[in-house]
């Protein structure tokens, strides 16, 4: 156990050193003075069009969480735990923000974890579903344009498919999936991990579930997860033309479906502070994007990300004070 927990502390300390150093890269392809007229230039009407998607992105998120645990909790109290969920994640780590949602969930609302977790991970594959949807359309619009990553895409669009088809399996094959995946990890020796031992638990708690019952949250999750992804190539597009950066549609829902994938690595801090930029600074650099200027524009955007983060905080206080309000 101290063994595993050593590994995780240093594991932690290689994240945040791999953060400094790709914030360093970055800043050293900008300047300050690049930054400061940046900011001079933005478009005031493009940034709220952004912030708009911002917050359509949050209530659908919300609105996928809701649908999924079966309603269990209200709507304006999933909305709470889902913009909390994104602050934890953007300012702290994804981790933390996975976290915090399933603790909220239970203590707060009085769902059970493997039941959070579950309508979690249900919605992790709808996100699937519609990230490989918008890979396998734009590396078709694009094709020619993209030397540097056809063997990538090709690789990652017949990936995120098997990794479906094994969630598929569990609920086909159930429990004996379920006995299976145990047997291998105790032999394996990382029955010892705990987040191995959680996986486990969530995958026996979809396993026990009615298979029709389970098939349809899927395409529930799927359907909500197109629809936030569509809203978030919006979102994308809005925050480059803030910045007076016009792209064409189709090479922005490439980069960002990758910037997607990138982002469920287990690197990130600070909501993938460096890792984010850098994939942008070279993904957009393929299509043309000299990295001076996408380095700029990607502080610009982290900057973007960080505000609407921090304001949307304020639907926090005014849900509780509405909530009390009506109690009373």
């Amino acid at each position: 156990m101290h063994t595993t927990s050593l590994s995780k502390r240093i594991w932690n300390i290689l994240k945040y050193i791999l953060a400094i150093a790709l914030v360093w890269f970055i800043y050293s392809k900008t300047s300050l003075s690049d930054i400061v007229d940046l900011f001079r230039r933005v478009s005031l009407s493009w940034l709220a069009v952004s912030f708009l998607l911002f917050c359509l992105m949050t209530m659908m998120k919300a609105a996928q969480y809701y649908i999924l645990s079966g309603r269990q909790a209200s709507y304006p109290r999933v909305l709470s735990i889902v913009v909390t969920q994104n602050v934890i994640s953007n300012f702290i780590a994804t981790g933390a923000g996975i976290a915090s949602y399933l603790t909220m969930f239970r203590v707060d609302e009085g769902i059970r974890l493997r039941k959070a977790a579950a309508t979690f991970l249900i919605a992790k594959v709808g996100d699937l579903i519609a990230v490989w949807a918008a890979l396998l359309i734009t590396s078709l619009l694009l094709w020619r344009e993209m030397p540097g990553l056809k063997i990538a895409a090709m690789i990652m669009l017949v990936m995120i498919p098997l990794a479906i088809g094994v969630f598929l399996v569990v609920i086909i094959l159930r429990q004996r999936f379920v006995d299976l995946a145990g047997k291998l990890t105790r032999l394996s020796r990382l029955d010892g991990f705990s987040f191995i031992q959680r996986g486990l638990e969530i995958l026996q708690f979809v396993a026990e579930q009615d298979e029709r019952y389970v098939f349809g949250l899927v395409q529930i999750g799927a359907v909500c997860s197109i629809i936030y992804m569509a809203l978030t190539m919006l979102w994308a597009i809005a925050s480059l033309r803030a910045y007076s950066v016009d792209l064409s549609a189709s090479i922005v829902v490439f980069v960002n479906s990758w910037i997607q994938l990138i982002s469920w690595l287990p690197i990130q801090v600070f909501g993938g502070l460096g890792v984010a930029e850098t994939s942008q600074v070279y993904l957009y650099g393929i299509f043309g994007i000299p990295a001076a200027q996408m380095a700029t524009v990607s502080v610009g955007l982290r900057v973007i990300l960080y505000l609407f983060n921090l304001f949307s905080l304020l639907y926090i206080p005014a849900q509780a004070f509405f909530r009390r309000k009506d109690s009373s």
